[in-house]
C-alpha cells in the first residue's frame, strides 16, 4: 500500500463517539451574535476573505446579498490582523444637509467633491486617531499639519467629524468664498500626504471596515449620494495613501442604487468583490463547525459531513440542502441546524434524509420572512406580495403572471402600503424580473430553470419570451403551500388564501392600524418639543416605539413601576422573552429577564443621569438599562458607562432621538432587523472596553 493510500484509509480509521450529534451546536446564523466565529480554525478562507486579507489588492467594495458572509469577513480580518478598524456609519441618513441633492447628481462638479473631500478626511483621521491611541507615533514629533488635525481626529468620532467638515468645506462653497473653499478641499490631500511621511513601516499601514451601512440607511436620494461619496473617497485613498486601506462591506440592493445614479458606476464595478460560494466552500464551512466540539478532527473535504448526514443511492443530503439554500452561507448554516435539532430530537445518530425533509418547513418560512425583511428597505411591504402567492402554483405562464398583476393592483392592502413602488411594476416582464433579482422567481428555459446567482454582476435574467414559464423557488414552496400547477391564469373575484405570514403584529391589531400609528409615532419623534413641559408626551412615545417595534422580542410592557419600597421608579419596563439574537444575548450576558428604559426629553445628559440608571441595576431583574434621550452621544457619556460597567457589572445603552426613528422607519417598511441596535451595543462596548 502506497503512503498516499495508507493516510487515506487511516483517516476513514478515525472514530468519533456514537452520541457525537448531540454535542454538536453550529452557532448562529447571523455573524454579529455567532460567538463560533472566535474560534480558532473556524474560518473558510472564502475568495472574499483572501481578497481582503491580501493588501495589496486594489479592490475595496465587497458586494453581495444578505447573508453571504460580509459581516464574518470583518471578523476575520479583526482576528487575523492586528492594524483594522471597524466602522459602521451613522451618518448616511443625515437630518440636516448643507446642499440640494440635486446639485450632487454630477460626481465631477464641486458639491460632489465637497463631499467626497469630507469623507476622504474623515477617514484619513480616523487612522491618524488610532496612532494616537496606540502610541505609534509621538505628538511632538508629527509635522504641524497633523498636529492641528488631532482636535478633529481624537475629539470627534467618525459621524460627527463628518458633519463638522461637511459644514467647513459647503459653507464658502454657498457663499460663493473660492479660496476658502480651495483650502479646505485641499486639506484631505495635504494630510495624506503628512501622514505618508510619518506612516513609514507596516505597523502604521491600517485597514478600514466600513460595514453595516444599510443599518441606520433610509434609503433617501440623499443617504444614497452620501454613500456613492464614500464610496469615491475609499478609491482615490487606496490609490494614494499607502497607510490607509478602506475596505467597504455592501448589501446588493443598496450597490444597485449607487450604480443607478453614479455617472462614473465603471469606477466603483472595478474595484469590486463578489461575495460567492461554491458547494465545496459551503460544506468546509459546515464541517469546521461540526469538528468543534471534538478533540479528534475528521479530515476536511467530505469525510466529516458523510459522518454526520446521510446519504443514500438515490439521495445525498449535500444535494437537498445546498441546492435548496441557493447556496448562501447563512440559509445553509439555519438549514443544517434546524436539520441537526431535528435528530438530536429523535435522538438519531446521524441526520437522516427524513430529517432533513422535516426540517423544509421551518426553514422555508424563516427564508420567506428574511426575504421580504431583505428587501423592504427598496420595496415597503414587498411581504405583503409575496404572500399573495399562498395556495397558488409553483409555476407560472406569462399570462398567468399578467393575471395575477391584475388581481394584485386591485388589493386594497397592496395599494395602501406598497403604492410608492408596485405600479412602476405592472408590466409582466419587469414584475418578473424583479422578483427573479430577490430570488424569488427562477427563468424556465428548454434546459433548465435559471435562478439569479449571488454575484452582483449577474442581475438580468435570461430573455423572457410568450412562451416562457416562470417557476417559484423550491425553498418558498412549504411556506407558501404551493402546488404542483402552472398557473395560466386567476379568477379576480376569488379572494386571496392567507398565508398567515403577515399576522405577527402587537396587539392583534390589523397592518393599517399598526402603519398609520407608526407613521404618527414618526411624527411625534420629529415634533415634541424638549423640556420639562413636554416630559410624559416624550415618555408616552418612547413606550409606544417599545410596544410597536420590539414586540418581537419584548412583552408585558408597563409604566412607571416602583420597586417594592415605592423609592425607585422606573419610566418602562418590558419583558425580555427573546428566543435568538441580540435581546437573546442581553437576556444571558446580563441576566436582563426584564428590561427597564428611561426617557430624558432633553438633549444633554449629565452624570446624575447615569447615576439615576445604576438604581435600576440588580440581580432581580438584570443589568441592563436603556436611555432615550434627545441629543447626540457625546464622548464623555462612554466614561460615565465605563464607571457603571466596571463597579455594578451593568451596561446602560444609549438610545437617541434619530435611533429612535431608524426603528419606526423600519417597522414601516416591514424590516424585521435587530442590527441597529447592535450596532449601538457593539460601539458602547468598544468605547468602555
Amino acid at each position: 500500500m502506497s503512503k498516499k493510500d495508507k493516510k487515506k484509509s487511516g483517516s476513514h480509521q478515525v472514530q468519533l463517539p456514537k452520541d457525537a450529534i448531540t454535542r454538536v451546536n453550529l452557532g448562529q446564523a447571523f455573524a454579529e451574535y455567532d460567538q463560533i466565529l472566535m474560534k480558532p480554525g473556524i474560518f473558510v478562507k472564502t475568495p472574499a476573505i483572501m481578497s481582503a486579507a491580501d493588501p495589496l489588492l486594489s479592490k475595496c467594495f465587497f458586494v453581495g446579498r444578505r447573508g453571504t458572509g460580509k459581516t464574518a469577513v470583518t471578523y476575520f480580518l479583526s482576528e487575523t490582523r492586528q492594524n483594522t478598524i471597524r466602522i459602521h456609519p451613522q451618518v448616511l441618513s443625515p437630518l440636516l444637509f448643507p446642499l440640494e441633492p440635486k446639485s450632487l447628481l454630477d460626481s465631477r462638479q464641486r458639491p460632489f467633491r465637497s463631499l467626497m473631500a469630507a469623507f476622504k478626511r474623515a477617514l484619513l483621521d480616523e487612522v491618524l486617531s488610532e496612532w494616537i491611541n496606540r502610541n505609534l507615533v509621538k505628538t511632538e514629533k508629527l509635522p504641524q499639519t497633523l498636529i492641528r488635525e488631532l482636535r478633529f481626529a481624537t475629539g470627534l468620532d467618525f459621524d460627527f467629524r463628518i458633519l463638522h467638515f461637511l459644514e467647513k468645506i459647503c459653507s464658502p462653497l454657498k457663499e460663493n468664498e473660492e479660496e476658502n473653499w480651495l483650502h479646505e478641499i485641499g486639506l484631505p490631500k495635504k494630510v495624506g500626504r503628512a501622514m505618508m511621511e510619518v506612516g513609514v513601516g507596516t505597523s502604521m499601514n491600517f485597514t478600514l471596515m466600513i460595514d453595516r451601512i444599510d443599518d441606520s440607511w433610509d434609503g433617501s436620494d440623499t443617504a444614497v449620494i452620501m454613500l456613492m461619496a464614500l464610496m469615491h473617497a475609499c478609491i482615490e485613498l487606496l490609490s494614494s495613501v499607502d497607510c490607509v486601506r478602506p475596505l467597504v462591506f455592501l448589501r446588493e440592493n443598496v450597490f444597485d442604487r449607487v450604480r443607478q445614479i453614479d455617472n462614473e458606476a465603471s469606477r466603483l464595478e472595478t474595484c469590486v468583490v463578489s461575495m460567492e460560494w461554491t458547494t465545496e466552500l459551503l460544506m468546509e464551512m459546515i464541517e469546521r463547525r461540526l469538528s468543534l466540539p471534538f478533540i479528534t478532527k475528521l479530515p476536511i473535504g467530505g469525510l466529516t459531513w458523510k459522518r454526520f448526514f446521510e446519504s443514500t443511492e438515490k439521495t445525498s443530503a449535500e444535494s437537498l440542502i445546498f441546492d435548496y439554500c441557493q447556496k448562501r452561507p447563512r440559509d445553509v448554516l439555519t438549514y443544517c441546524s434546524f436539520a441537526i435539532e431535528m435528530a438530536q430530537s429523535k435522538r438519531h445518530e446521524i441526520v437522516t434524509i427524513d430529517d432533513i425533509i422535516q426540517a423544509r418547513r421551518r426553514f422555508s418560512e424563516t427564508r420567506l420572512k428574511d426575504l421580504g425583511d431583505e428587501y423592504a428597505e427598496n420595496y415597503p411591504r414587498i411581504s405583503l406580495v409575496l404572500d399573495r402567492f399562498y395556495g397558488l402554483g409553483r409555476e407560472f405562464t406569462l399570462p398567468g403572471i399578467d393575471a395575477f398583476i391584475k388581481k394584485l393592483i386591485a388589493d386594497d392592502q397592496i395599494k395602501m402600503h406598497c403604492s410608492s413602488w408596485i405600479y412602476n411594476y405592472t408590466q409582466p416582464e419587469k414584475f418578473v424580473r424583479l422578483l427573479y433579482n430577490i430570488g424569488f422567481f427562477g427563468i424556465k428555459t428548454k434546459k433548465d430553470t435559471m435562478f439569479r446567482p449571488l454575484g452582483p454582476s449577474a442581475s438580468n435574467p435570461p430573455a423572457i419570451m410568450p412562451e416562457t414559464h416562470i417557476v417559484i423557488h423550491n425553498s418558498y414552496t412549504n411556506a407558501l403551500d404551493l402546488r404542483d400547477a402552472v398557473v395560466g391564469d386567476l379568477d379576480e373575484n376569488v379572494p386571496w388564501q392567507s398565508a398567515g405570514l403577515i399576522g405577527d403584529l402587537p396587539d392583534s391589531v390589523n397592518l393599517g392600524d399598526y402603519t398609520s400609528k407608526l407613521t404618527d409615532l414618526m411624527e411625534q419623534l420629529k415634533t415634541i418639543p424638549e423640556g420639562i413641559d413636554h416630559y410624559s408626551e416624550w415618555e408616552d412615545t418612547v413606550g409606544e416605539v417599545i410596544k410597536f417595534c420590539f414586540y418581537r422580542w419584548l412583552t408585558n410592557v408597563i409604566p412607571k413601576v416602583r420597586d417594592v419600597s415605592g423609592c425607585v421608579v422606573r419610566d418602562w419596563v418590558a419583558s425580555n422573552r427573546a428566543e435568538g439574537g441580540f435581546w437573546e444575548m442581553i437576556r444571558i450576558r446580563y441576566k436582563a429577564t426584564q428590561v427597564v428604559w428611561e426617557c430624558k426629553n432633553y438633549k444633554d445628559l449629565t452624570a446624575d443621569d447615569f447615576q439615576q440608571a445604576t438604581y435600576y441595576l440588580n440581580d432581580s431583574i438584570g443589568l441592563f438599562v436603556v436611555i432615550a434621550f434627545r441629543g447626540f452621544i457625546k464622548k464623555h457619556y462612554y466614561e460615565h458607562i465605563k464607571r457603571i460597567s466596571h463597579q455594578y457589572k451593568g451596561l446602560v445603552l444609549l438610545l437617541t432621538n434619530k435611533d429612535l426613528q431608524v426603528f419606526v422607519r423600519q417597522a414601516v417598511k416591514g424590516k424585521v432587523s435587530e442590527n441597529h441596535i447592535q450596532n449601538i451595543y457593539d460601539t458602547t462596548v468598544r468605547e468602555i472596553s
